[in-house]
């Protein structure tokens, strides 16, 4: 959270030195943290699901080609299968749970690291995408425009003068990421998927049926990368399979920033919030700034191995303390044990002394 804070106020410096002091900073600016909240939706609603992937000790290298291969299947279900809206949604949403499923049965049930499951998945969708549009785009005619309604219909932005756009995808994502840490926080699913990525063996001694408990995450994985791909079509009106590219990447790297552990067992999604707003700050900022892109490729990859360095320091330096309190503790339990020895003694001699 203090990096996040300190990036704004780099960034709100910045635009004030180049501008002299003589306009407010544009960074914070309410239509731009309306962009913001535009731009990291989606992205966030996966990087919910992601978060308990992580958590319960297992990774998702596939949500981005499966993000474009069900906008594939929403938009041909649209503009060439004649389902209609509704039903190739649901059609959409129902392959990416079907295909997220598989992956999580064989990562469930074998001792096949997820990483190499998933790229497989990966390649695979990208295959069946290629297949069902024929290597070409599916270009729609705004079916899905309601999604991307503007729920602030003629609401300005006091600083700038410009309209404030919130789309329904937004509140949506709030909606999910609050549900996720509930789920996490509050309820039994979510201790057993915190127990899971602690220790397979124990959680399974405890009664914990780890096999399902690791395959439901990727059934929840599938459902928000139905939801989120269906979202990211409704903004670019047409499927495309770059529509997902880079989005395993930007979803992980978020959760990462968050404090999750690639390991499993630890991670929030408050912390995958902050993560979420993070990088999406960065990629925000620095396109105002009007730096490269290949600039914001080293400055995204130089982010994510700050914050997961700083994590690791911050949880040795917790360890380190947690095992020093501890000796502490035992060395002042041994000295009051040999404290009581001692008067024990002096009273037994005293007793001795009496009856001689």
């Amino acid at each position: 959270m203090s990096i996040f804070v300190s990036f704004v106020v780099i960034v709100v410096a910045l635009q004030l030195i180049t501008t002299g002091g003589s306009r407010f900073p544009t960074f914070i600016s309410p239509v731009n943290i309306f962009n913001i909240l535009q731009q990291v939706a989606v992205p966030g609603i996966i990087a919910v699901s992601m978060t308990m992937v992580m958590i319960s000790g297992g990774i998702d290298l596939s949500v981005g080609m499966l993000a474009s291969l069900v906008s594939i299947v929403v938009a041909l279900g649209i503009s060439q299968w004649g389902l209609g809206v509704g039903p190739a949604i649901l059609l959409g949403v129902i392959s990416a749970v079907i295909l997220e499923t598989m992956m999580g049965f064989i990562i469930s049930r074998t001792r096949i690291e997820p990483f190499i499951i998933t790229l497989g998945g990966m390649i695979s969708f990208q295959g069946i995408a290629l297949l069902l549009c024929n290597s070409r785009e599916v270009v729609m005619k705004g079916e899905l425009s309601f999604l991307t309604a503007n729920l602030l219909g003629g609401v300005k932005d006091p600083v700038t003068g410009l309209d404030l756009r919130m789309p329904p995808y937004v509140l949506l994502f709030f909606a999910i990421a609050l549900i996720g840490g509930l789920t996490l926080k509050f309820t039994k699913f979510g201790r057993r998927i915190y127990a899971v990525g602690t220790n397979q063996r124990a959680a399974f001694l405890s009664g914990i049926d780890v096999k399902n408990m690791r395959l439901a995450v990727y059934v929840i994985q599938g459902l928000l990368v139905g939801i989120g791909a269906t979202l990211l079509l409704a903004r670019i009106n047409t499927g495309i399979i770059t529509l997902g590219q880079n989005l395993e990447i930007d979803t992980i790297a978020m959760v990462v920033i968050g404090g999750t552990a690639l390991s499993g067992g630890r991670g929030n999604i408050v912390g995958t919030l902050i993560g979420v707003l993070f990088l999406g700050s960065i990629a925000n900022a620095m396109n105002m700034l009007r730096l490269p892109s290949e600039v914001q490729f080293l400055a995204k990859g130089l982010v994510v191995v700050i914050a997961v360095s700083a994590g690791d320091i911050s949880s040795r330096i917790s360890e380190f303390r947690a095992l020093k309190r501890d000796q502490a503790d035992a060395q002042a339990a041994a000295a009051e044990r040999m404290k009581g020895g001692s008067a024990q003694g002096g009273a037994q001699s005293d007793i001795q002394n009496s009856s001689a």
